[in-house]
C-alpha cells in the first residue's frame, strides 16, 4: 500500500477530481469510509492551494456523513468553497459514484488562533508489554495499511467488559503524516461494540467527525514512536450507538478527537 499512491487525484473540471479506491481499502463492508474522507479532504485543500490560502491554514474540523456505500472503483469529487474569510475557510465536498452522491463532507480549515489552555481529557495509557498485531492474514483489506498493535485485552467478538479499543499505531510508509491521513485514521479501527459482543452485528458508520487540537498540519514520529488511540462506544439505543475517540502523539499530547454515530443492531 502507497499513501501518496491512494490519495492521487485527476482534475477534471473546475473544483471537480477524480480519485479511485482499490482492493486495498476494502472494508467489512464495502470500501473503508476513512480513506474516501481522505480523498474528500485532498480534493477540498487541492482548491485551497490553488486559490493561494495561506499555507498556514491548516484542517481544525471535518464532519463527514456517509449517505450510501462506497465499493472499490472510481469516485468523482466535488469541491464548494462555502466561506472564505481571513483566517477561517469552510469547504462542502460531494463523493458520487456512478452519478449517486455516496459521501458529503464539512472541513473548517484555520490558521492558528491565540486562547485560553486546558484539558481535561485523561492522559494516553502506557502501552504495556503484549500488543498484538492488528492485520488480516491472507486478504487485502483496509486494516492492513496501519501499523497497529492493540492492547493485549482488546480482543474482537470476545465478550469484554467494555466496547473499548485501544492501540498503539503508525503509518506503515514512513515516518511522516499530515492531515488527510489522519483523517483516515480516525475512522480506521472497526467498530468498538466488536470488543463487547460476541458475534457480528451491524455496526456501519453514517456520521463521522474530528476535531484536530494542532495547527501543525503535519507531524513526525520517531524510530519506534507510536500515536496511541483509544476508541470507545459509550452508549446505544434504538438501533444506534455513539462512539468517541481520542488520538495523543507519543509525548502524551492529545492531537485529535473524533466522535461517530452508527447503526448498531
Amino acid at each position: 500500500m502507497n499513501w501518496d499512491h491512494a490519495l492521487a487525484l485527476e482534475p477534471v473540471d473546475h473544483n471537480m477530481f477524480r480519485g479511485h479506491v482499490d482492493e486495498d481499502w476494502t472494508s467489512l463492508q464495502g470500501v473503508h469510509g476513512g480513506v474516501v474522507a481522505a480523498l474528500a479532504l485532498t480534493a477540498a485543500e487541492r482548491v485551497l492551494h490553488e486559490l493561494g490560502v495561506d499555507p498556514s491554514t491548516t484542517l481544525r474540523a471535518a464532519t463527514v456523513g456517509y449517505v450510501a456505500g462506497n465499493t472499490v472503483g472510481d469516485l468523482t469529487i466535488d469541491v464548494e468553497v462555502v466561506r472564505r474569510g481571513r483566517s477561517l475557510v469552510s469547504t462542502h465536498v460531494r463523493t458520487t459514484q456512478d452519478a449517486k452522491t455516496t459521501t458529503v463532507a464539512r472541513f473548517h480549515h484555520s490558521q492558528p488562533w491565540e486562547g485560553i489552555e486546558l484539558s481535561d481529557i485523561a492522559p494516553p495509557p502506557p502501552r504495556p508489554a503484549g500488543t498484538v498485531r492488528l492485520q488480516r492474514e491472507g486478504a487485502r483489506a483496509h486494516i492492513n495499511n496501519v501499523e497497529t498493535h492493540l492492547h493485549p485485552d482488546t480482543q474482537v467478538l470476545a465478550g469484554g467488559d467494555s466496547a473499548e479499543w485501544i492501540a498503539w499505531s503508525r503509518p506503515l510508509d514512513g515516518d511522516n503524516f499530515a492531515s488527510a491521513w489522519l483523517l483516515m485514521f480516525g475512522d480506521y479501527f472497526p467498530p468498538a461494540v466488536f470488543a463487547k459482543v460476541t458475534a457480528p452485528v451491524r455496526a456501519v458508520t453514517i456520521e463521522y467527525s474530528m476535531q484536530v487540537h494542532s495547527a501543525a498540519g503535519r507531524w513526525h514520529l520517531g524510530e519506534g514512536e507510536h500515536l496511541t488511540a483509544r476508541m470507545h462506544a459509550n452508549h446505544a439505543h434504538d438501533g444506534f450507538a455513539v462512539e468517541d475517540g481520542w488520538i495523543h502523539l507519543p509525548d502524551g499530547t492529545l492531537l485529535a478527537t473524533t466522535r461517530q454515530t452508527r447503526l448498531a443492531g
